[in-house]
């Protein structure tokens, strides 16, 4: 009797774990994907909204503005509208006033931005220099470059200087040399 019931238990082991194991597996396969899923396109109705939210004057709207400039592919919006946005991201970036986090969102929204954000690349340069500001909002800075594409090629040298200057934090550096791997 005393065999029996450690066979069964045995088998009760061997069955709960393979059967927990199998489930496990099943689950986890379907979510195995490096591809980054493309960005949607903004419909004209979005961008009014978002840039109507940019001229609110409470800068925690402007923030859930810029952060949803950020999940939409902007290359074919209207260059005028792109111009516009990018003018309203670098005030906030350069207001000293305005909470970090919204600037942190205003400048990751210019890096999507693409040629329009163009003139104001120093800018997020001289926000990377900042030492006022806190290691993740000048992080965040360098991760924008790198998203600037052809727009930051240019600054290549100035992006190569950061990773030489020692009065930069490591965190900082790491994400130029993303910033750099990015912009080839």
């Amino acid at each position: 009797m005393f065999q029996i019931t450690s066979i069964r238990r045995k088998l009760s082991f061997f069955l709960v774990f393979t059967f927990t194991f199998l489930f496990i597996l099943q689950l986890s396969l379907p979510w195995v994907n490096a591809k980054e899923a493309p960005k949607p396109e903004i419909k004209d109705w979005q961008i009014s909204g978002i840039v109507a939210a940019l001229d609110d004057g409470y800068p925690q709207v402007q923030g859930i503005a810029f952060s949803n400039l950020t999940k939409y592919e902007l290359k074919n919006l209207n260059k005028q509208q792109a111009k516009k946005i990018a003018k309203k991201a670098a005030n906030v970036l350069k207001d000293e006033k305005v909470d970090l986090l919204v600037r942190r969102k205003a400048v990751l929204a210019l890096s999507n931005l693409g040629d329009a954000a163009k003139p104001y690349v120093e800018d997020i340069l001289a926000f990377i220099f900042d030492e006022k500001l806190d290691s993740l909002t000048r992080s965040t800075a360098a991760e924008a470059l790198g998203n600037l594409g052809d727009a930051a090629k240019p600054y290549v040298e100035d992006i190569f200087a950061i990773l030489k200057n020692e009065k930069v934090g490591s965190y900082i550096r790491g994400y130029a040399v993303l910033a750099l791997g990015n912009l080839g």
